[in-house]
């Protein structure tokens, strides 16, 4: 009997899995806010050739003794655009996960693109980054819509728009640099995710957020992308890519 009536637990506590995993087939794990849907017509506008992301490690050195892990993450969503002008362009309703650090929307800052180079948070190559330099704006960013696209912060009203932002998870870990170079005579800088002794199934992260495009004749276009780094993935790869996919 009681044999019988645990079998009869197990097969329940599966068949509420299975019927939790149904509903969330398809459906936005971060955020049950219902998803606008475009009119057909506006749909057929927009084109998405590529929506993904790339991810890797960085560290700020905080002092000889802190040596602060980060993952950085640069998405690329490449639209065109057929027929209209944007009026507006818009992130909105970011929302990131992760067991370990704080995800942050990087904003694009109105530097401009013909310099050489600049941070990770679009700011002049020459500025110090540091742990307390890693912040956000907020979870939106209103873009400034232009001709020509000349600084980070804008996109273009026509054709081909290629929104620039990023994505931080801040404080994933620290490293004694001192202690290490001390203990072992070196310190190899690929070692660092080693060295921090980060459980890389820790540093899994999901993220999502809204595009909205409105257009000078009043319409609006509006896509949910949600993705997730598997941290795991970092045990063999330096820059894992992993794809957004539109949440409908």
């Amino acid at each position: 009997m009681k044999k019988t009536l645990i079998i009869l637990i197990v097969l329940l506590v599966i068949a509420i899995s299975l019927i939790v995993l149904y509903l969330l087939k398809g459906k936005d794990v971060l955020n049950f806010d219902k998803v606008e849907t475009n009119d057909p017509a506006i749909e057929k506008l927009v084109t998405i050739s590529q929506s993904n992301v790339s991810a890797f490690i960085f560290v700020t050195q905080e002092s000889e003794n802190d040596h602060r892990l980060h993952i950085n993450m640069t998405p690329v969503i490449n639209l065109t655009l057929a027929e209209k002008e944007v009026e507006n362009f818009k992130i909105e309703n970011f929302k990131g996960d992760s067991k370990i650090g704080e995800v942050l929307l990087i904003h694009p800052t109105s530097l401009a693109r013909e310099n050489e180079g600049a941070t990770l948070l679009f700011t002049e190559i020459s500025e110090l980054m540091n742990n307390e330099s890693i912040r956000s704006n907020g979870d939106s960013i209103d873009y400034v819509v232009t001709d020509t696209v000349t600084k980070y912060n804008e996109v273009a009203k026509r054709d081909s728009i290629v929104p620039s932002f990023g994505i931080v998870v801040k404080s994933i870990g620290t490293v004694d640099y001192k202690n290490i170079l001390d203990r072992d005579k070196v310190f190899e800088g690929s070692k660092y995710l080693e060295y921090s002794g980060i459980k890389l199934g820790d540093i899994t992260t999901s993220i999502q957020f809204d595009l909205v495009m409105e257009f000078t004749d009043g319409t609006k276009y509006t896509k949910r992308f949600a993705g997730s780094l598997d941290g795991n993935r970092f045990s063999t790869e330096t820059v894992p890519l992993f794809e957004l996919k539109s949440v409908e």
